[in-house]
């Protein structure tokens, strides 16, 4: 039993790692087409093609921090999840381990696709609460592997409820409660803020917008961006102060909770 969990380990991180692999090889390839684009719009040679190489590094930069942001928001939605099904379970008399198992098949019998990882790292910790290994410790292996600061909070109420000895079950619902309430509040700043991000990243296009215009319309009045080493320099600054824009702006947008 031991050794086909071991295969399945190695099987599943070997296929990930597949998959990590295609999915840089497919960015390489979408970056470049980009840079192409970008070429034909604002240089129309090809030796800029060379310096434009620099700007993979800050586009790989975004996606990865994309990617983490889009997993983050992944484990919350599952948590707020878990905490709403947790919260049910004690309302109806049932104990931390038994309301940790009736989540978990409440979220596995939901048929997402794909699957929410919060629900893995979730088997996890029912696996371990099977082995009688305690909650407080699991919660605490939970929260680090999820990485969210809710769950790290929910993870210090179990420990210190079981090593006081009070009501767990009360504490535990009033503590969810607080959670479940900051991390609403956060959603709907995130929802107000999408339309913010969507407005702000119309208004960072409209320069190779208006650029792209004047030259399907009438080309002879932007051809001597082409013809000198001066009008690409002022392109390239152009698209220097369109990338400060960008960071300027997503700095702004970064709201820390």
């Amino acid at each position: 039993m031991a050794n086909m969990r071991n295969i399945v380990r190695r099987w599943k991180r070997s296929e990930r790692k597949i998959s990590n692999k295609r999915e840089r090889i497919r960015l390489f390839f979408v970056g470049e087409g980009l840079l192409i684009l970008l070429n034909l719009l604002c240089y129309r040679d090809g030796f800029w093609m060379i310096p434009e190489q620099i700007l993979l590094i800050p586009g790989w930069k975004i996606w990865e921090k994309r990617k983490m942001k889009r997993e983050r928001r992944q484990y919350e939605t599952g948590f707020r999840d878990l905490l709403r099904s947790l919260m049910t379970s004690f309302q109806a008399g049932y104990s931390l381990e038994n309301a940790c198992r009736i989540a978990l098949k409440e979220m596995e019998s939901s048929g997402e696709k794909p699957e929410n990882p919060i629900v893995g790292k979730l088997r996890k910790l029912v696996q371990g609460l099977e082995l009688h290994i305690p909650a407080d410790k699991m919660f605490a292996v939970f929260a680090r592997e999820t990485g969210l600061e809710e769950a790290g909070q929910l993870s210090a109420v179990i420990e210190i409820v079981h090593s006081t000895g009070g009501n767990m079950v009360d504490v535990l619902k009033r503590s969810m409660e607080h959670m479940k309430a900051r991390m609403d509040a956060r959603e709907e700043i995130q929802v107000l803020l999408s339309g913010k991000i969507f407005e702000k990243n119309i208004m960072l296009l409209m320069p190779l917008c208006i650029f792209l215009y004047l030259r399907i319309t009438n080309p002879e009045y932007v051809a001597c961006f082409y013809q000198s080493v001066t009008g690409h320099l002022m392109m390239s600054a152009v698209i220097g102060i369109i990338l400060f824009c960008f960071y300027w702006t997503e700095k702004i947008m970064d709201i820390q909770f």
